[in-house]
């Protein structure tokens, strides 16, 4: 299908749709009414020949087209968002401030800061790490990117958005793995585990935790490195000193590059997640607009990758 032809207002009111499980809430944000939200989504199904939801009362189930299909929606409308941003933005600039949690700044921000600069040469970023997330009503920072349940980043005058949620899952260095001969599900739990204490203050996650989750029975855990940062767990695993139980967000590249290897097919959902926090006073800032539209994008991006499968290389 050529672009000129896309059916741009039936696949947004899918996405929304889709996103929300829900007809009334994608008519409540995209401020139509139920019933054109239902006609927009029946005319795409019409015109793709698919079904798209199954109808239960107001609860949408999605098929598996539309399963397949939402995070690269999600993804294309994050990059349309993105690319007005930068039109936008062409002329304007500024100095940003970000406080970042330590994990999330090294093993997820700092690998992509490129492309925001690329993307907005004219906005200075001034990125400093902390634990705890701080009061925005009394402090110089615009932005702040923390880990926890929701209702640590919602207060009065604050706007706080989810970035994303997170797995936890066994993982280790290609050579650890090699060296040691793993083969099975468990035969990692008589070596060295590499423990997040940063992870267990702030989720109450540890070994013992996974492993009940799991159903994987373990007699006792002996061989252990503890460590009260999560991004140095992270590096103790790519160092090859042993098995780190690690948030696949934070993982992910290194998975996907080979530097890392996941030791098992069970995850442990975690609860809360990753927020991304400002003022509301300063939510149309065009500097704010554009991070948040950026890492947004970003993320969805990286949805899409990790839903597209790969293809094997042919000799």
């Amino acid at each position: 299908m050529c672009r000129r032809s896309l059916p741009l207002n039936a696949l947004r009111a899918f996405e929304v749709a889709a996103r929300h499980k829900s007809l009334a809430k994608a008519a409540e944000e995209l401020s139509v009414t139920p019933a054109a939200i239902h006609h927009q989504v029946k005319s795409l199904e019409v015109l793709l020949g698919v079904t798209l939801f199954v109808r239960s009362g107001n609860a949408l189930t999605l098929t598996k087209a539309a399963t397949a299909a939402l995070p690269t929606l999600e993804g294309a409308f994050d990059l349309l968002s993105l690319a007005t941003e930068k039109m936008r933005q062409h002329e304007s600039g500024g100095t940003l401030s970000l406080a970042v949690c330590p994990s999330f700044a090294q093993k997820w921000l700092i690998p992509r800061l490129n492309r925001f600069r690329e993307d907005f040469e004219g906005i200075e970023l001034r990125i400093s790490t902390t634990t705890n997330i701080p009061d925005l009503n009394s402090s110089e920072v615009d932005i702040a990117i923390g880990y926890g349940p929701e209702d640590r980043f919602r207060y009065q005058g604050v706007l706080a958005d989810r970035l994303m949620g997170d797995e936890i899952l066994p993982v280790c260095s290609p050579d650890f793995r090699k060296r040691h001969r793993l083969k099975g599900e468990t035969d990692f739990l008589d070596l060295v585990l590499l423990h997040d204490d940063r992870a267990l203050f702030e989720q109450g996650i540890d070994w013992n935790s996974w492993l009940s989750a799991t159903g994987i029975s373990s007699d006792s855990l002996v061989d252990n490195i503890r460590f009260d940062s999560t991004a140095l767990a992270i590096d103790a695993a790519l160092a090859g000193q042993g098995v780190a139980l690690a948030r696949l967000s934070l993982v992910a590249d290194d998975l996907a590059e080979g530097r890392l290897v996941r030791l098992s097919k069970k995850t442990l959902t975690v609860n809360g997640g990753y927020f991304i926090s400002n003022l509301e006073l300063i939510s149309e800032q065009p500097k704010v607009i554009a991070f948040k539209e950026w890492i947004f994008a970003e993320i969805s991006l990286g949805k899409v990758r990790a839903a597209t499968p790969k293809t094997a290389a042919v000799a």
